[in-house]
């Protein structure tokens, strides 16, 4: 609950004060994918997903942000939302170094246990000339379904290498520390191809999920491996 008060509190103050951010700081975007993940979990059941977002992104300082997509729980017939809310600070370190420390909030709607999916994260991200990120994730109250929730730890790699004509190749690697809840732990990632048209961005990648024996077990019909692709734009 600090979290999301925290959180709640810096979106109040950044929409209280819109006049503060010119026009140029804002961003908004439209999307569609063929399904969806979050540290190789499949979030959409096997079913295409449609999303909408809003971020305020000026160069450097505060941040703030929010989303909302279609969501489905695999085995399911049941879809709802996933809405996510975020803010935070970002530093700027010698010109090719960010520092970014944010709060976010997830908040699931008309799905079942939704109100024990609901959960807050803070995160420490560093990343050097937009092409290398490192991140450490803690959830005080990550859960899944009817399990009781507790604490969730992520940490990951990511990289983004423009090519030629447009394109971009974009590779990663997470580990999910779910000890505290369900005993488990897992390694993440993904291998992709990013094309950006004038305001339209293609992206196609291949998720692996390698998870243990007991992850496999427990979390099975969520654990992704497969080509997920999408489109954004971006307006």
């Amino acid at each position: 609950m600090l979290l999301r008060g925290n959180l709640l509190f810096l979106l109040a103050l950044l929409i209280a004060r819109p006049a503060a951010a010119a026009m140029n700081d804002w961003q908004f975007e439209l999307n569609a994918a063929t399904g969806r993940t979050t540290r190789g979990l499949n979030e959409s059941g096997g079913q295409p997903v449609v999303g909408a977002a809003a971020s305020w992104y000026p160069a450097g300082g505060l941040f703030a942000g929010i989303s909302a997509s279609s969501f489905k729980i695999p085995r399911s017939s049941q879809t709802g939302a996933e809405i996510i809310a975020s803010g935070g600070y970002e530093w700027r370190i010698a010109g090719d170094w960010t520092i970014q420390a944010s709060l976010t909030h997830y908040q699931y709607e008309h799905v079942p246990f939704a109100n024990r999916m609901n959960y807050d994260e803070a995160a420490l991200r560093g990343g050097w000339r937009d092409s290398v990120f490192v991140s450490v994730t803690a959830s005080p109250n990550t859960g899944f379904g009817p399990s009781p929730r507790s604490r969730a730890f992520s940490y990951d790699v990511a990289g983004r290498l423009p090519l030629v004509h447009g394109f971009s190749a974009t590779g990663g690697i997470g580990y999910y520390d779910l000890r505290a809840e369900k005993d488990i732990r897992y390694v993440y990632g993904d291998v992709g191809l990013t094309y950006q048209y004038r305001s339209a961005q293609f992206d196609l990648w291949y998720i692996f999920t390698n998870g243990s024996a007991t992850a496999d077990a427990r979390l099975g019909p969520i654990i992704f491996n497969g080509l997920i692709a999408d489109v954004v734009w971006q307006f």
